[in-house]
């Protein structure tokens, strides 16, 4: 009886064992497969920056895509503003000879001033800045609404 107990125990002990041993494994080799990131909102009083852990994408341009999608998506804090109206999209973006930026996003991108306290020309200066402190090897950025430059 107390033999087979202690074999029930080892038992446990073991697959106790293998499962951390497989956990930790797991969490290393996935774990390196996300970057962080930092996103600039307005603040009430000026900007401050929220840090994101993003998954790595296959290539740079789907990593700056979706560094792009997080920033239209708006702050985590509510005493932060958004940098990007609502319902914009972002239509597409390429980078072209690795330092060189497009973006297009969707007319919702243009919006009234009553509607949105940020300026157009605010937030093209906003989102410049956030994709150059993320990604220092684009040197130039060109943004544009419906395909025509702003």
């Amino acid at each position: 009886m107390n033999l087979k107990k202690n074999k029930i125990t080892l038992l446990f002990i073991s697959v106790f064992a293998f499962l951390l041993l497989f956990s930790t494994a797991f969490y290393i080799i996935n774990g390196s497969r996300t970057i962080r990131r930092v996103l600039f909102f307005p603040g009430r009083t000026n900007y401050s920056g929220e840090v994101r852990r993003l998954p790595l994408q296959a290539s740079v341009e789907d990593d700056v895509e979706l560094f792009v999608k997080e920033l239209i998506l708006g702050p985590f804090q509510i005493d932060h503003s958004r940098v990007v109206p609502e319902n914009t999209n972002l239509k597409n973006l390429m980078i072209r000879e690795k330092s060189l930026l497009y973006i297009d996003f969707s007319a919702d991108f243009i919006v009234h001033e009553d509607e949105f306290t940020i300026l157009p020309e605010e937030m093209k200066i906003l989102i410049k800045k956030n994709i150059v402190y993320n990604f220092p090897f684009l040197k130039q950025i060109s943004i544009s609404v419906d395909g025509q430059s702003l």
